[in-house]
């Protein structure tokens, strides 16, 4: 009895040992297979390289309420190619507040602003076009420059990502003010500086 329990033991341990060996492949045939190393990373494209040149990029904001002629503000910046800029610029305005007239009248400050982001990249394959990301935030006085609070006060905030041709001025936004007669148009030109 002991001896058949010895044998049985000895029989299902040889078992193991040649399943075991039949299942893994020889290492010749796992590293033809391209099991044993793993496959390399992919090499990140290398960044394109900045071109030594300048570029002015002008942004036209026209405010206009009805039938009136359209109030014009221009920022201007120039930025290397493939690099970043930025425009801040804020003032406060006395805003009268509804209520009695006179000198007992109260006001208010409201935020002016036109803030300008831009990051323009000129397309290597095409020299004479320009990729911008662009940002634009702009809250304006009241319409038709009324000193009186006014309600749902207009404001734009957008972001964009534009080809232009250098020199070339695009019409990147018309917003409709959603409670007056009031559009504003931004207009963009970007040009390479040469």
């Amino acid at each position: 009895m002991l001896n058949r329990l010895v044998m049985l033991i000895c029989a299902v341990a040889l078992s193991s040992v040649t399943l075991g060996a039949q299942t893994k492949p020889a290492p010749a045939a796992a590293a033809r297979a391209g099991e044993g190393k793993p496959e390399p990373a992919a090499k990140p494209a290398p960044a394109e390289q900045a071109l030594p040149l300048n570029i002015r990029i002008e942004v036209v904001i026209t405010d206009q309420t009805g039938s009136n002629p359209g109030a014009k503000k221009v920022v201007s910046m120039i930025v290397g190619d493939r690099q970043s800029t930025s425009i801040r610029s804020s003032a406060s305005v006395p805003v009268r507040m509804p209520g009695p007239t006179g000198p007992s009248q109260s006001f208010t400050y409201r935020n002016v602003t036109i803030n300008v982001d831009a990051h323009p990249a000129i397309i290597l394959k095409e020299p004479n076009k320009i990729l911008v990301t662009f940002g634009l935030e702009y809250f304006p006085r009241p319409s038709g420059g009324a000193e009186e609070m006014e309600p749902g006060m207009a404001s734009i905030n957008e972001r964009l990502g534009l080809i232009f041709e250098s020199g070339k001025p695009v019409m990147v936004s018309q917003a409709a003010d959603p409670m007056l007669d009031r559009k504003i148009t931004v207009e963009v030109t970007a040009t390479i500086l040469k």
